[in-house]
């Protein structure tokens, strides 16, 4: 466990501290995160069920198909691997023995009710009608919110091979490309600068850069036209996120007044990144200061904590009433978008210290808005 990248031990304090007698780990993320091995066809083939249970004192239990358990023998730290043959036994009649074998039969059991499929949960229910089932999500969520030294570098160079790709596309990038061009350049680097895949890869140009997530199309680029990406790699299954604008060709007026007002804000949101702020109150200075500052701020949220999925709590959200501390890691994302025109965008990573703020995505300068001789 103490070879582990993510944070079990608080993960074990809080399985321990929590009203369940035991957990259990269902979702792709989770089951790597506890497991600390990513098991592909858990994704690829969704009722190949990959679980994990566990009291946070005894070893775990690790259930998951006969064909992943030498993969999973080799990576994993967890040595109790219970297997099933598919289309012979069902994951769920495995899950219910563990949970039975571990004296939680009759007990409270935290399961991942968001992931574990309807008919799954039913019939777990059917096997074990003393138990007592619920949410199991707020105990991973919280664990995974307080990353460790090696999940923190690890983001950060996962942002940074991120930002290399894009700094690289965009100084290629000449009119008469297409947005395809330019995604086919990232997503190779994006590979090049250490992820074991693409998450996504919006990047686009002219009126195209006024939509928030439009898959890159055969648009070409004109001398004139910003350029602007929202793009992310999976690195050792964690995410990168990463918001840069560029312009091909030379910035005008309107360029500089837009990027110049949203830097300041920008600036002023990081700023508050610090142990004992909470996402609700960085995203209630965000509204003030676009208001401010005169630009349109019709958003959901204005950052989030990123990790395993893209979108991890603290969420910088009027919903998220969250207290940072020190250890966690968001993403600040300031822009503004004219669907159908343009849009400018930028996204860092932050990471909380006691002694302040400090921005781990360094190495695409966006300062000022990048500029693309054409």
């Amino acid at each position: 466990m103490e070879d582990a990248l993510g944070n079990l031990a608080e993960l074990a304090r809080l399985v321990r501290a929590s009203d369940f007698d035991l957990v259990v780990a269902v979702s792709p993320e989770n089951v790597r995160y506890l497991g600390d091995v990513f098991i592909s066809t858990q994704v690829d083939i969704r009722d190949r069920l990959a679980l994990i249970v566990w009291d946070g004192e005894r070893d775990p239990v690790f259930i998951l198909c006969q064909v992943e358990e030498g993969f999973a023998r080799q990576e994993s730290w967890i040595s109790d691997i219970r297997t099933y043959k598919e289309f012979v036994t069902s994951p769920i009649d495995l899950l219910a023995g563990v949970i039975g074998e571990l004296g939680a039969g009759g007990g409270h059991v935290g399961i991942e009710l968001d992931y574990l499929p309807a008919s799954g949960f039913a019939r777990l229910e059917r096997l074990l009608p003393n138990a007592r089932f619920a949410a199991a999500e707020p105990v991973f969520s919280r664990a995974r919110m307080l990353k460790t030294p090696r999940e923190r570098d690890l983001l950060a160079d996962a942002f940074r091979g991120t930002e290399r790709a894009l700094l690289e596309t965009f100084q290629a990038a000449r009119p008469g490309d297409t947005e395809r061009d330019m995604c086919f350049r990232l997503s190779d680097l994006i590979l090049r600068y250490g992820a074991e895949s693409v998450a996504f890869s919006h990047i686009n140009a002219g009126p195209n850069t006024g939509f928030p997530h439009m898959d890159p199309s055969d648009y070409r680029l004109r001398a004139g036209d910003i350029l602007k990406a929202d793009a992310g790699g999976r690195y050792r299954r964690y995410f990168s996120n990463v918001g840069r604008t560029a312009k091909l060709g030379p910035l005008d007026d309107e360029d500089r007044s837009w990027w110049s007002r949203l830097r300041e804000i920008h600036h002023s949101l990081v700023d508050m990144v610090r142990p004992g702020v909470s996402g609700r109150e960085i995203f209630e200075r965000a509204s003030v200061l676009h208001r401010e500052h005169d630009i349109p701020f019709p958003y959901a949220h204005n950052g989030h904590g990123i990790g395993l999925i893209v979108h991890e709590s603290p969420l910088i959200s009027p919903h998220d009433p969250t207290v940072l501390e020190a250890g966690m890691m968001v993403t600040v994302e300031t822009r503004v978008r004219w669907v159908g025109k343009c849009g400018y965008h930028m996204e860092d990573l932050i990471e909380v210290t006691e002694a302040g703020p400090v921005v781990r995505s360094d190495c695409f300068d966006n300062e000022k808005i990048l500029v693309v001789d054409d």
